[in-house]
């Protein structure tokens, strides 16, 4: 479905920005979804941060932003102290967050080939795991994830700016 996977580069980011500005939009109508607040998550420092130290993959189809997630290296400081079933050091992790299909190509496969240039990347890198969050009663995302692979890992109180304190249910992909 897609034309391509690529890492954003600083051009990226205004595409990046209507991109999110839609995916939140959009979630007024969604059934589940991740209840993001734009501005503050995703916040326009935060993501041009992650651009300038090549963390957000995209993926493109007919020139347009059809699906963008944020890969960090390293355990994620909300996550450390759970008791992943891999057990893998916190180097050899990549933390998933931001991950989102544009709602016009939602249903057309995008989101596993955007997980699946992850692993890649992510085996390509020496890495054992990826680790993320869901916030509980999203189950289009639970099922994406469950269907990819990653294992139910258990549930955490943690702190969002835009949400304060909420129940996340864990999920780890063993590479």
């Amino acid at each position: 479905m897609l034309d391509h996977i690529r890492t954003a580069g600083t051009e990226d980011f205004g595409a990046l920005w209507r991109f999110y500005e839609d995916v939140c939009r959009a979630q007024e109508r969604d059934e589940y979804g991740p209840d993001w607040h734009l501005g503050v998550y995703p916040a326009a420092a935060d993501l041009k941060g992650h651009v300038a130290a090549g963390e957000i993959l995209t993926g493109w189809k007919d020139g347009r932003l059809a699906a963008a997630m944020a890969v960090t290296g390293g355990e994620d400081e909300m996550y450390l102290g759970v008791p992943w079933p891999l057990g893998a050091p916190p180097e050899q992790v990549a933390a998933l967050h931001l991950f989102a299909v544009h709602p016009d190509f939602r249903g057309r496969g995008a989101a596993r080939e955007m997980l699946a240039s992850l692993f890649e990347r992510a085996r390509a890198r020496g890495l054992r795991a990826v680790h993320l969050d869901v916030i509980e009663g999203n189950l289009a995302a639970e099922k994406l994830y469950l269907e990819a692979g990653f294992a139910f890992a258990g549930t955490r109180r943690v702190h969002y700016d835009d949400l304060g304190d909420t129940i996340v249910r864990l999920f780890e992909y063993a590479l």
